[in-house]
Order: C-alpha cells, then structure tokens, then sequence
C-alpha cells in the first residue's frame, strides 16, 4: 500500500468515526441536564410526573438550580469557601427535596433520589466531588 492509500484510508476512518464519537458525547451530555428545564423535562420523563405535578415542581427546581449555579459560581471564582459552598448545598438539597416532598409521592421522590445519586456518582468517576467540583487527591 502506498501512502497517498494510507492516508486515504487514514482520512475515512476517522470520517466515519467522528459521528459515532459524537453521539456518544450527545448520549452523555443528555444522561445530565444542563439547565433547570431539561431537570424538570427530565423528571417528567423519568418519573412519570403529571401535568399538575410538572407546573408544581418547575418553580421549585429553577429556584434550587439559580441558587446552586449561584454558588458554584462564588466557588469557582474564588470568592467563597468551598468547603462552606459544599456545607451550602447539602442544606439547599434538603430543602430542595422538602419542596419537591409536596407534590412527589414517597416513590416519586425515592426514584429521584436514586437518579441524583447516579449523576453525582457519574460526575464523580469524571473527577468531580457531588458538587461538581474538582476532587482532592
């Protein structure tokens, strides 16, 4: 093989690989939402919300997800304590599920416990703590 057919050969490997690495990083990029929507659409889906449910759990989720963005923001600028930030934000979380305890029943509420272990485990194998911060090691 010469290698003018090397590189053609190069050249249509990865062509034909970049749409196959990309629907994996889309794959995974829908496995964790990115914004307060996709949360809520997200729940939705995942845990069979009603109409009701979904208009009553969409305030409570854009309100923890402005004031967790809020604070990862302060620790990635410097400007707050991490340590403190992650103090923060167990208790935001708490509150967050307290909330959400009046419009999930008791499965609705456990299964969502469940997903939020699984992304924080995910994140985790990715380098980051529960908060999305860089781990210490």
């Amino acid at each position: 093989m010469n290698m003018k057919s090397f590189y053609g050969l190069a050249m249509i490997l990865c062509l034909t690989a970049m749409p196959v690495l990309a629907q994996d990083q889309s794959a995974t990029d829908a496995q964790q939402p990115a914004n307060a929507e996709e949360i809520v659409s997200w729940m939705q889906s995942k845990l069979n919300l009603s109409q009701d449910q979904v208009t009553a759990v969409t305030p409570i989720v854009v309100k923890y997800f402005t004031r967790r963005e809020q604070m990862r923001a302060s620790m990635a600028d410097g400007s707050a304590d991490k340590d403190s930030i992650r103090i923060q934000m167990k208790l935001l979380k708490e509150d967050e599920k307290q909330e959400l305890s009046q419009f999930l029943s008791a499965q609705q509420l456990d299964q969502w416990d469940q997903i939020q272990k699984g992304l924080r485990h995910r994140r985790s194998d990715q380098g980051n703590d529960a908060n999305g911060t860089a781990n210490k090691t």
